[in-house]
């Protein structure tokens, strides 16, 4: 008779911290932005120039980062098989 190990017991999902601590960043960012904009009233022209150039960030990702990656490894793909087959072509000649 062999002896049982003791069984897992499902683990609590972990609470959220991540997402909270970026709301809480965003908040006291948010509240800090309005205090700063009260004293200088040019931040407001800072923080737009912040927020584009951030969206510009964003949109300089998706494009160079998600499908044009994409894109150059399927031509890559591509071109390595019609090499391949242009190899096995002259060996099935012979």
């Amino acid at each position: 008779m062999t002896p049982r190990l003791p069984q897992k017991k499902p683990s609590a999902p972990a609470p959220p911290t991540v997402s909270a601590a970026l709301f809480l960043c965003l908040v006291c960012g948010g509240g800090f932005f309005g205090l700063l904009g009260m004293v200088f009233p040019g931040a407001g022209m800072l923080g737009l120039t912040l927020v584009v150039l951030g969206l510009l960030f964003v949109a300089q990702y998706f494009v160079w980062g998600k499908w044009l990656y994409a894109y150059v490894v399927r031509k890559e793909q591509e071109a390595e098989a019609a090499e391949q087959a242009r190899q096995i072509e002259p060996e099935s000649e012979a």
